[in-house]
């Protein structure tokens, strides 16, 4: 089948994968990754921590920027416009370098804004005190981990593009919507005795406030493609829910094709 690369965005304040897109790891592909997650969001220019790829800095300044005209002085050609860059838009990579398989040392290098602003952004979420990209590779774990796929040098690769990239976008529903994340469940009961309720789970849809429950499989099955596409968070900033969300559905039903 060749490589398959699958981008993934997640939001650390709740776990919830944002995005996931399924191309080759090039520029081009990264440009349709990072224009998507702008288009599920608000439009407005966040703080990204990613690894250490090259064409993620052009990708993101070409992405979250605009066009300016230069005055024409009234002699010449008119000059072409220049693009600034959003002002919003903070940016970091953490690289890590290895010998012999082992890690030997992690930099951290500012691209965009200050390294105070974007801990300031990263302790305002009470999610980190540094900078890191620990929640994304840790999903990346996860789907390692329930996915035999994409287990290195294993013969349970895929063989067709299409069941390969379903399987992805059907665990990450179970993520957003089926999976409690326990680092914000709450103790309700704490003296529950066996088989009693002690916490209550949230997952991170419900954290983002797309559902008031974690659902179940067969429940998620039974919830209309989109119907969580436009909530409100808790800080009043609309957006728009994953575009996997759409496809999740689908694919639940379609689930049998795809063991």
């Amino acid at each position: 089948m060749g490589d398959r690369w699958t981008f993934v965005n997640v939001l650390p304040r709740s776990g919830l994968i944002h995005t996931v897109y399924h191309g080759k790891r090039t520029k081009e592909e990264a440009e349709q990754f990072v224009q998507t997650i702008k288009r599920n969001s608000d439009g407005e220019a966040p703080l990204f921590l990613s690894d250490g790829w090259q064409p993620y800095p052009e990708v993101l300044e070409s992405t979250y920027s605009h066009e300016e005209p230069v005055p024409y002085a009234g002699r010449g050609r008119p000059k072409h416009p220049i693009r600034v860059v959003d002002a919003k838009l903070k940016y970091a990579q953490v690289i890590k370098h290895k010998q012999r398989g082992r890690l030997v040392d992690i930099e951290k290098r500012v691209i965009r804004g200050t390294e105070e602003e974007i801990l300031d952004i990263i302790r305002t979420e009470h999610r980190g005190q540094t900078i890191n990209t620990s929640y994304v590779e840790s999903r990346n774990g996860n789907y390692r981990k329930d996915n035999k796929r994409l287990t290195r040098r294993s013969a349970c690769h895929s063989k067709e593009v299409t069941l390969h990239d379903a399987q992805i976008d059907l665990l990450t529903g179970i993520y957003n919507f089926v999976d409690a994340n326990q680092a914000f469940r709450q103790c309700i009961n704490p003296y529950a005795k066996r088989f009693e309720v002690k916490y209550r789970q949230y997952s991170p849809a419900m954290l983002e406030g797309f559902t008031d429950r974690c659902l179940t499989l067969s429940r998620a099955d039974a919830v209309p493609p989109g119907a969580y596409e436009v909530r409100e968070s808790a800080d009043t900033t609309p957006k728009r829910a994953a575009s996997s969300w759409a496809r999740c559905s689908a694919l639940l039903r379609s689930s049998r094709q795809v063991r």
